[in-house]
């Protein structure tokens, strides 16, 4: 599987009446983008802001951010299974924009678990240095849901899962990534005919037989892969369609965590371990598992599962990673457990969640643990100066203070600040 990855670097972005791009700078037709985002009957509205970097801007109720990107040859389209049938992408040619993403906002619903759902970014000040986005021009799209429902519609109100919200609120999110993704695409596709800055292929060659044989265990939590939920099963992927658009982010807990899709896309553990093919590791695949949170039972039959897809693909160590909070640091940990008693050897990137220096940090550990990468504590605080602009809401829900601050958070509000893919701007230091 040979994927191209064309990049053109983006300057900057001009309201338009035409999408395209000319000398490094991005037009934008606002107007087509509020048609392709109000092709959904779930939206009443759709505003469109531009947040640059070095503004005093806040962006609150941040649900996921996308890079722009457009499949240009090759079997699919990006985002396969939301944007169209779910055909197996990760070959061919696909281009994207660097430096601008688009970035989605939405107030939280009724019947939608408020807890831990505040997620914010912030342009200027001590809260953009842990913005991943920070010094990329951002495309807010603050969508405005519908209020008015048949009585069909009104049955789906209901709660029915507390980490997801009711069912009405799944539709609406969905619709909310799908909207995202298309405005993403649609700004990638005046590329078509252009030629990238940058071309880079990934391709997973053959290497010398006595590399270890290295694979990346990639657990998700509410994601979609392919437009679609994982169960118990683990997914065997290979990192050309992470890299493609095939893993998409939809959940909305622990926003320090959150590994939003524009950080799926530019992987860092996948490309780190693309770095290294063939030089010091055989890089032989993603295993892409679900995060249990109803009962140990199936905490244990999807880590059961994981370890014999990895045991069946004979490898001699993973690099492991997790999304959310609690029930998912347990499941990370088993399944480090039961991977080293096979012999698999394992190196895990955590996120720490204690509110003390005495606190371990941990959820769960086991003693076979012994190599971990620690990629911040989200409940550390950081104190983030009053802005001119927020954009997203007026209000944080979980404390119900003004958004526009003066403000003392701790770092799980701020959105992938503590992120364990590499994808974020803390690193450790020894003194």
């Amino acid at each position: 599987m040979k994927l191209e990855l064309g990049t053109f670097e983006v300057a900057d972005v001009v309201i338009s009446d035409k999408s395209e791009l000319a000398g490094g700078t991005l037009y934008v037709d606002v107007r087509k983008i509020r048609e392709l985002v109000l092709e959904d009957s779930n939206f009443r509205g759709v505003e469109v802001h531009l947040a640059r970097p070095g503004e005093s801007t806040r962006i609150v109720n941040v649900l996921d951010v996308v890079e722009p990107r457009h499949k240009i040859a090759g079997p699919g389209r990006v985002f396969p299974g939301l944007l169209g049938p779910p055909t197996m992408v990760g070959s061919g040619r696909t281009h994207r924009l660097s430096g601008v993403t688009v970035i989605e906002t939405s107030e939280s619903l009724d019947g939608e678990p408020n807890f831990w759902r505040d997620s914010m970014l912030d342009m200027s000040g001590p809260g953009a240095e842990y913005n991943l986005f920070a010094d990329k021009l951002n495309l807010v799209l603050e969508f405005e849901p519908k209020t008015e429902f048949s009585d069909e519609e009104l049955e789906r109100l209901a709660l029915t899962n507390l980490n997801r919200g009711s069912a009405w609120v799944e539709h609406y999110h969905r619709s909310v990534r799908i909207a995202g993704l298309k405005v993403a695409e649609h700004l990638a596709e005046c590329t078509r005919d252009l030629e990238p800055d940058r071309l880079d292929t990934y391709e997973l060659g053959p290497v010398d037989p006595e590399l270890p044989r290295v694979a990346y265990s990639c657990q998700v939590l509410f994601h979609l892969l392919y437009g679609e939920f994982l169960g118990s099963l683990p997914a065997l992927v290979h990192p050309n369609e992470l890299m493609d658009g095939a893993l998409v982010n939809t959940h909305n807990t622990v926003a320090s965590t959150r590994d939003a899709t524009h950080v799926l896309q530019n992987h860092p553990v996948v490309r780190e371990l693309y770095d290294l093919h063939g030089k010091e590791l055989d890089f032989v695949g993603v295993l892409v598992y679900q995060g249990q949170i109803k009962s140990q039972d199936d905490k244990e039959q999807s880590t059961d599962h994981a370890l014999t897809a990895l045991q069946m693909m004979a490898v001699d160590g993973i690099v492991m990673t997790w999304t959310g909070a609690g029930n998912p640091g347990i499941d990370v940990m088993l399944l480090c457990q039961k991977c080293e008693q096979q012999g698999i050897k394992t190196t895990i990137i955590n996120t720490e969640m204690g509110l003390t220096p005495e606190d371990t940090g941990f959820v769960h550990f086991v003693p076979e643990a012994d190599a971990i990468v620690n990629a911040g504590n989200y409940e550390e605080t950081v104190t983030l100066p009053a802005v001119e602009e927020v954009i997203g809401g007026p209000k944080l829900m979980e404390p119900d203070l003004d958004a526009a601050g003066p403000l003392e958070v701790p770092l799980r509000y701020l959105h992938g600040s503590t992120n364990v893919m590499g994808a974020s701007r803390l690193a450790g230091v020894r003194y």
